[in-house]
């Protein structure tokens, strides 16, 4: 079999999209799995086969890990369905981060937490709970809340929201993608107290944080929304859109260069690989050096989920790469769902995940036809050697060989992104290709420039400034060529065309 992972994570997938279906009870399909077990492990001629519904039943299995009521002390099982005023102990498993909204023209902020809670209190007594909560607060956390800080909340608790219309943003679905199914509501970070045994330095990512911010705003006269957009993009922070930032980028279908993702993490692997390489490292030394770098960069920008995914597959490649094994690509990102489906089958429901993978396999499937048809348009005589052809035509022809693989790679991620971006933000981008032509480019040279700033710190400041400037440059730049690229007739559509579009189909 030529990829056979490929057929792996499908039957596990399948199992998992099964346990969205059908909820049997967890002992019938451990007693199922015990059963294909036993019958693949007595049976050597059907082992084969089996190997297939065995991993059906453990990917189902899985998810109803995730899912079923199991403690007596889950928060589904002391709560239920109805609003409460409770106070809540627990421990935040990420840091807070301050949210910016605009509303009638006017700013307004909100801190999202996410709680792992251990007691609960509703009246007069404690009693234990087991469960995560997202917690809004209407205004900023002091800077003694971190991840893994014991916090004491009080405020009203309750299911979230579900959506104002039928396709429109579903936050109760999106937060149990993630195992969150509550929501507790504060007035103010008065409501808020350290627990019983607070933890008084922040962890070693927040201070990595605090440090990138002020080192990338090194030299900088201000700070801006290039200063911020460019915290966005190598640091992962969320403070940087509001609707008017955001919008443009949205619609020009340049905002991925702002998620920590498969784009971001392929850059840093690549610029890390060629700087190894430039070093004459050897392979298996490059990938000793690389994939640590590339997981801490993964922990210091907040353990995103885009970053592990796109982390666990860059591990593979690079792996593979520098083991010197024979590496394609699709089985490679078979096996990166099948690790994360694995840790968390709860990830085949999010539109982060989907759109990762399935962007990366239309990449896969799509960019080799394109990239041969191409070489055959450049293709000159073959009968003719290169070294015949004058040095501007070999010049010109591997320009044109390098837009050309570029352009293809764009116009793949294009393809694979429209339904899913039709179906999750209704929207529909045909200058999307011909923008990312453009918008990639600057974002991966400001990129560049922030992480030679970084780098350099403060041994080289000189060297500092010159990079921060740069990457100011590069910034204000691919701004610019999201907005103008927005400004083009048709350039974008939003809901009616792509709702219309779904129910023909």
């Amino acid at each position: 079999m030529k990829r056979p992972l490929v057929a792996a994570t499908s039957a596990y997938a399948a199992g998992v999209l099964l346990a969205q279906i059908f909820h049997p009870p967890l002992m019938a399909l451990g007693a199922s799995a015990c059963g294909v077990l036993v019958a693949a492990l007595s049976f050597r001629r059907c082992r084969g086969r089996l190997i297939w519904p065995l991993l059906t039943i453990a990917g189902w299995t899985n998810l109803m890990l995730h899912t079923a009521v199991i403690s007596p002390n889950d928060l589904r099982t002391v709560l239920g369905s109805a609003d409460a005023i409770v106070t809540v102990r627990g421990t935040l498993t990420e840091t807070p981060h301050l949210k910016i909204a605009e509303r009638d023209g006017e700013q307004t902020e909100h801190t999202l937490a996410q709680v792992r809670v251990s007691e609960l209190r509703g009246g007069d007594t404690w009693q234990p709970a087991k469960g995560k909560i997202i917690v809004t607060t209407p205004s900023a956390l002091p800077e003694q809340y971190f991840s893994g800080q014991s916090v004491e909340i009080a405020g009203v608790i309750s299911r979230p929201p579900p959506p104002l219309a039928e396709g429109l943003f579903d936050y109760r679905d999106h937060l149990q993608t993630r195992g969150i199914y509550y929501q507790l509501k504060t007035s103010g970070s008065d409501d808020w107290s350290p627990g019983a045994a607070p933890v008084k330095n922040p962890p070693l990512t927040d201070r990595f944080l605090t440090w990138a911010k002020r080192t990338l705003a090194t030299g900088m006269p201000a700070e801006d929304e290039p200063l911020r957009l460019l915290w966005a993009m190598t640091l992962g922070w969320r403070t940087a859109f509001t609707g008017d930032i955001s919008e443009p980028f949205l619609q020009a279908g340049t905002m991925h260069m702002f998620a920590i993702d498969g784009l971001r993490i392929a850059l840093i692997s690549g610029m890390i690989v060629a700087l190894l390489r430039g070093l004459q490292l050897a392979r298996a030394g490059c990938g000793l050096i690389a994939v640590p770098l590339i997981w801490f960069y993964t922990a210091a920008t907040g353990w995103e989920s885009p970053a592990i995914r796109a982390s666990v597959m860059m591990t593979i490649v690079i792996g593979g790469w520098a083991l010197q094994r024979p590496t394609d690509l699709i089985n490679s990102l078979a096996a990166a769902a099948l690790l994360i489906l694995a840790w968390d089958p709860r990830q085949l429901f999010e539109a982060g995940f989907q759109l990762s993978f399935f962007v990366v396999l239309i990449i896969g499937l799509l960019t080799p036809p394109l990239n041969q048809s191409c070489d055959q348009l450049l293709r000159h005589d073959p009968m003719l050697p290169d070294e015949r052809l004058p040095r501007w035509r070999r010049t010109l022809t591997a320009f044109f060989r390098m837009l050309a693989r570029y352009g293809t790679v764009s116009f793949a991620a294009w393809i694979g992104s429209i339904p899913l971006s039709a179906l999750y933000f209704h929207l529909f981008s045909p200058i999307s290709t011909p923008a990312n032509l453009v918008a990639v480019p600057l974002g991966t040279l400001a990129l560049m420039s922030n992480l030679g700033a970084l780098v350099c710190g403060a041994w080289f400041p000189w060297a500092t400034e010159m990079f921060n400037h740069s990457a100011w440059f590069f910034m204000v730049a691919m701004t610019k060529a999201s907005v103008l690229a927005t400004q083009i007739p048709e350039s974008y559509l939003w809901s009616q065309f792509v709702l219309l579009v779904l129910q023909w189909f």
